[in-house]
């Protein structure tokens, strides 16, 4: 698709338009009991429309340029009979100049999904029952094009996850992403990520509710901070399903917790330089020594709010590009080590909230949970629940790990950086 020839058909019928276009390339390598099972690549090219007409607007997408005039009229007779919307103001009208990203992926580009699949299962599987997991491989060009800007930029990157079962069928987890050479050895590190988890596992048990020090690795609490900065959005505080409503500047968590949205770390694939409006992007602490700083904004909502855009469009939604959690200085051993009565949570899903105001939660750890007492793993536990909130989690941080972890699981996390965090007093249930 030609990016000027869909905008050229629109511009003359409204008001604004703003057009993405996006070319994705994406290999996978799955397995599954020992095996790659499946092998797929897909080459994909899709765009997305937005229109501005007399306070109204209007969104849709395109999977072919032939579907433009059948598409396009339909929306243009939707904008004259929609209702206004009161939200909008304009898409950035500030001609913009954007960063060049630093990307290091040559020999990330290299590596062979199959070839790097089939090492990993012949190092893993003489110690375990059964190894499963997925190998991506990511490569996406984007263009925007509005009446004010335009740009290109692409990204790559290789996600991997992986889990195991030893011979009782209990599974630990690990997942890792990356965008950068610099991180080659960390992707072949995640056999002995795997393995080391395995050897945590003894005397699985049926785990036991209470309240415990709990130590979530960095996929773990990827989890939690992926719930919580989307609700940064200056459109999710709007709609009232936010823990960040009328709490700008008000203390949340520890002094030791800071959450960036940071686009600009080309290390992580969803680095950006800008956003589907064409503002510049920036690095946006959320969260700065517990205390809520910037709420994330696109062009319309930073001029309702009086303040700038944080280049976080979504036209309509602005939301993070990818989450980077501030390290601390402790090391992860000396925290299980230090622990008298606490758990090891490596990973969760399966997460809902009943109170989005108050960030109450339910989710559920998997893939190694671990109890600890006096300093040591004495246990493995199934079917436990978090009941908490995350203004809890958040307020009792007791410590936090240099170490950090990129990871990207799912639907569950967005491609994050944390570190391991350590929290007092957590609720745990059982989830059955």
């Amino acid at each position: 698709m030609d990016i000027e020839k869909i905008y050229a058909k629109l511009e003359r019928r409204v008001g604004q338009a703003a057009v993405k276009l996006t070319r994705s390339r994406v290999a996978q390598v799955r397995f599954s009991n020992n095996l790659i099972d499946i092998s797929n690549e897909w080459n994909e090219e899709s765009a997305t429309v937005f229109l501005a007409k007399n306070g109204r607007t209007f969104i849709f997408d395109l999977k072919s340029e032939d579907d433009i005039e059948k598409t396009s009229t339909r929306a243009f007779s939707a904008l004259e009979t929609i209702e206004k919307n009161e939200d909008f103001f304009s898409l950035n009208d500030k001609k913009n100049t954007y960063r060049k990203k630093k990307m290091r992926d040559g020999r990330l580009r290299e590596i062979q999904g199959q070839t790097f699949v089939n090492d990993f299962i012949d190092e893993v599987k003489p110690f375990v029952r059964r190894v499963g997991g997925v190998f991506y491989k990511k490569d996406v060009e984007e263009e925007i094009l509005t009446p004010f800007n335009s740009g290109t930029e692409r990204q790559f990157g290789v996600e991997f996850v992986s889990r195991a079962f030893n011979d009782d069928d209990y599974p630990v987890q690990t997942s890792f992403a990356t965008s950068t050479d610099d991180d080659i050895q960390k992707l072949t590190n995640q056999v002995d990520e795997i393995l080391n988890l395995t050897r945590r596992v003894k005397n699985i048990k049926e785990g036991r509710e209470g309240k415990y020090s709990v130590i979530f690795s960095p996929l773990c609490f990827a989890s939690i901070v992926s719930y919580t900065l989307p609700m940064a959005s200056a459109f999710q505080i709007d709609s009232g399903m936010s823990m960040f409503a009328d709490r700008m500047g008000e203390r949340i968590g520890s002094s030791g917790l800071t959450v960036y949205d940071d686009p600009s770390d080309d290390t992580m694939f969803n680095s950006r330089s800008f956003d589907e409006e064409g503002s510049p992007t920036k690095k946006t602490p959320v969260i700065e020594r517990g205390v809520v700083r910037n709420f994330l904004h696109n062009f319309s909502t930073a001029k309702k709010y009086g303040v700038e855009t944080t280049g976080n469009a979504g036209i309509v939604n602005p939301g993070p590009w990818q989450i980077s959690v501030e390290p601390g200085n402790e090391d992860v051993e000396d925290m299980i080590s230090s622990t008298k009565k606490g758990l090891f949570i490596n990973n969760t899903w399966y997460t809902r909230f009943q109170d989005y105001r108050e960030g109450i939660l339910s989710t559920i750890p998997r893939d190694g949970i671990f109890y600890i007492e006096n300093g040591e793993i004495t246990e493995s536990w199934g079917g436990i629940r978090i009941s908490d909130s995350l203004l809890h989690i958040y307020k009792n941080i007791e410590g936090i790990s240099s170490e950090t972890g990129k990871v990207k699981w799912w639907d569950e996390t967005m491609f994050t950086k944390s570190p391991f965090v350590a929290v007092a007093e957590v609720n745990i249930s059982r989830s059955r």
